[in-house]
This record gives structure tokens, sequence and C-alpha cells, in this order.
């Protein structure tokens, strides 16, 4: 007799699998890769409904998908089991968890958080031949050019060989016509120039100042309250809301800037966002998305903020090891009180952030005019008189005779101009915000905000003036 299930699918080695690429024509395949997170999950679904029942669905994107199932429990397991083995060889795995439901939606959802929490990293081993053959970056790179070309997808109930987007007896196809579940949102979106998809190199020399590359990793903190305890409308309400904003409103603000060819979005969806970009606009960017985030939740009622960690690199860094970094820079963000951003190491709130991107452009216009040496922003983020050293912990003392000593790399500015007025002021609010934090006063601003807009004025300032 058939019973209700909750079923969940959570697709995992996402990142591994996505970024697992060589630097050179990385551009041509990142999309192909995370783009197939997305198609998994399309097929996932198409798959239990055609094959187990018709589901009623809760939730459907970022990789996982809930949906109820009425259904005897054998049949449903016998579908996980067939659809499993189509990835026994691959880096990426769709993991499933499901309980029979007790008829309360809250309830049901605690129970399948704990039964997925126990089932995602349980890869299945089964003593059967697989004919396996890794895929081909011609591969992606064929698929990156059809998708930017495409307005949306069908899912076929048929099996092609030698298509990576062919599971389980079922394909994901591209459509050009006659769909548009693209329109509007950022799934395939992609800078496009004369000779196709625009590299990354090609992208770091868009940069101002110096000819760097940035990730932005950004994710939704206390995610887990939003869904607690709420009722399936309540629930379904919420979700749409993350999914418009990660697919609909953030396109919105990175259209121009795709077009222009300063980003590429390497995916956007659920409740986090990968970009790669121009390393300036990448900081631009990750304010924009942070204070219209913040107007979008205030709108809708969302009591959750948004962490974010970046990494500065050059073009030809590896990929696993730039989208590692990024990801550690966010989870470092986070455990640091979150509404945050982490960026060259150290965490700074939203408002900080914002101080720092002020002092960082006045800073890069007194250079440009020649007012100003990059000597000295070199002094004040790295030297021994950095903000690290400037704190003596240990002693329980700052050493304010070493702040102090900041002042005397104003000897070669001249008096009565504004980059020197500028900067005194900027040495004493360094000081003052040393001298707060050390005393840990509430609401104390970080110091290393100063040490952020130094180091933020010099990369900007690379090309205008080279002098050591």
């Amino acid at each position: 007799m058939p019973q209700k299930f909750l079923l969940k699918c959570d697709i995992s080695g996402i990142q591994g699998f996505i970024f697992d690429v060589p630097s050179d024509g990385a551009a041509r395949q990142l999309k192909a890769r995370s783009f197939y997170v997305f198609a998994l999950t399309e097929i996932a679904y198409e798959y239990f409904t055609q094959k187990v029942a018709p589901p009623q669905l809760i939730y459907k994107g970022g990789g996982n998908f809930f949906a109820y199932f009425e259904t005897e429990k054998e049949k449903l397991g016998e579908a996980i089991q067939n659809f499993q083995k189509e990835f026994l060889q691959e880096n990426i795995f769709p993991a499933f968890a499901f309980i029979e439901s007790k008829g309360e939606f809250k309830e049901d959802m605690k129970q399948i958080a704990q039964k997925a929490n126990t089932t995602k990293f349980q890869k299945p081993l089964y003593c059967e031949a697989y004919d396996y053959s890794p895929i081909k970056s011609e591969k992606w790179e064929e698929f990156t050019q059809y998708l930017v070309r495409s307005n949306g997808y069908v899912i076929k109930s048929e099996f092609q060989k030698n298509n990576p987007f062919s599971k389980a007896g079922f394909t994901f196809e591209l459509r050009e016509k006659d769909a548009l579940q693209f329109e509007g949102k950022i799934l395939n979106k992609m800078p496009i120039g004369k000779r196709g998809i625009v590299e990354f190199d090609e992208i770091a020399q868009k940069a101002t100042g110096d000819k760097k590359l940035a990730a932005l990793a950004m994710d939704v903190d206390n995610l887990g309250s939003l869904f607690r305890d709420k009722e399936e409308n309540d629930y379904k309400l919420n979700s749409q809301n993350l999914t418009s904003f990660f697919e609909k409103e953030i396109y919105n603000l990175l259209k121009t800037h795709i077009q222009e060819h300063y980003i590429y979005p390497v995916f956007s969806g659920g409740d986090d966002c990968f970009l790669v970009g121009a390393w300036d606009k990448i900081l631009e960017i990750a304010r924009l998305i942070q204070n219209n985030f913040q107007n979008f939740a205030k709108n809708k009622n969302l009591p959750n903020t948004l962490s974010a960690g970046v990494v500065i690199v050059s073009p030809r860094f590896p990929m696993v090891r730039m989208a590692e970094e990024a990801e550690n820079a966010l989870k470092t963000a986070k455990s640091n009180g979150k509404n945050a951003i982490c960026i060259f190491g150290e965490v700074l709130r939203w408002n900080e952030f914002e101080q720092a991107y002020k002092i960082a452009c006045e800073l890069k216009k007194f250079v440009e005019a020649k007012e100003l040496s990059r000597n000295i922003l070199h002094r004040l983020q790295s030297s021994e008189l950095g903000f690290t050293s400037l704190q003596e912990q240990k002693a329980g003392k700052i050493n304010f005779p070493r702040v102090h000593r900041l002042k005397y790399y104003l000897r070669n500015i001249d008096k009565d101009t504004p980059a020197r007025s500028y900067l005194e002021q900027l040495f004493e609010n360094y000081k003052n915000a040393l001298l707060t934090h050390f005393l840990k006063k509430p609401n104390a601003p970080n110091p290393a905000l100063y040490v952020v807009a130094a180091r933020w004025a010099e990369l900007l300032t690379k090309s205008a003036n080279t002098e050591n």
C-alpha cells in the first residue's frame, strides 16, 4: 500500500567538481560544469517524477530538492539505487534521504534534516562493472558555447550515449527556441567577445591598477533560521524569495558588468553565489550585492544578512586553490560574527568595508596627483609599523610611540596641502581605532580597515606611480 514519503536530493562534491580545471582556458569550462549541477537536479527531479510518482514539490534549486511522493518504500529505494549507479565513478554524487511522513510538515523537515546529515557523505558500493570514461574538456567547452546561445531547456525521456547530460534514461537538452527558462536569469549568462567566451587573463586586463582577478564567494547567514519551524507555505515563500534574488536580482545588478567583460558568474542560485572578475570590479560588486540584499530582505521581511570572502590572484592561479581560498575566506567571515566580508585575510563589517573603500579612493586620488608616494601605503599596511605589530597583546599594552612614528613618513609631504592634512587625520583615526579596539569597547571599529584601505589603494595605483 502506498505511503507518503518526504525525499531530499542533495548533490555533493560540487566545488571540487566545478573548479577541477586548468587555469588555461578555464572560462570555457567553468560555466558548463557549474550548470551541470543545475541540470542534474532537473534530471533527478524528472526521473523520480516518471519512475516513482507525481511529486508534491517543496523546493528545487542550488543542487538539491525536497518533494513528497506517495509510493511504496521498496520502489523509492530501488529508484534511488538505480539513479546513484550512474555516478559511482564521478566526483560529483547525488545523495538521497527519505522519511515516512508523519503528516506534520515541521516535524517532517526536522526528521529529513537529521537523516540527510547521516547520508550525504555515504557513497554506496556496488559490485558491478561499468563502462566509464571521464568527460573530456572539449565536451564542456562545446556545451558552454551552446549554453550561452540558449533560451531554455527540455528533459527528454531518452538516453544519449557519450552525452554527459544524459543520465538514467533522461537527457537534459538545451533549446534556442520554444523555451524561456533562462529569460531574465543569470543561469547561462557569461561575458562574450568577438572570439567567443572571454578568458580570465583578458578580464584581468580590465582591472584598474594591478591586473589581477578576484574571486567572490557570498552566502546567506543563518539560513536555518529562515526555514526552521516554518509551515509549508512559509517555507516555499522563503525559498522562492531567495531563488528570485540569486537568479534574477543578481542578474539585474550584474548584467552590464557581464556584457562589458568585467564579471564572470560561475554560479548564483539557492542561497549563494560565486563570481570571478577584475579585482576592483569584484570589490565594487560585493558592496552592490550586499546593499541590494539588505533592501531585498527588508522588503520581503527576511531576517538574514550576507557574508562574503574575497581572494585576489593572478589570472594563472590554479582554479581549485582560488575556489578553496575564497570559500575559506567566507568561512572566516562567518566565524567572526557574520554579516561581514573577509578580504586580505581581515574580517570587516560591511560598514567598515565601505569606509575602507572611501579611504582607498582618497589615497588613490592623492597618489595619481603625485601628492603622495605609494611608499607610505606600503608602510601603513605591510611594514613593521603595520596593524599587527602595533599591538603588543602579550605585554598587555599597546605601543603608541610606534603609532606616532607613522607621522614621521609625512616629512616629505608639503605642509598645508590636502594630502598632508588628510593623512594626519587618517593616522589619528587609525590610532584611535587601535585604542578602542585594544580596550574592547562596544562597537569599536576594526583597525584593520585602514590596512585593507592601504592595500586596496596600493593595488589601484600600481601603474599610476612606481615609486618605492
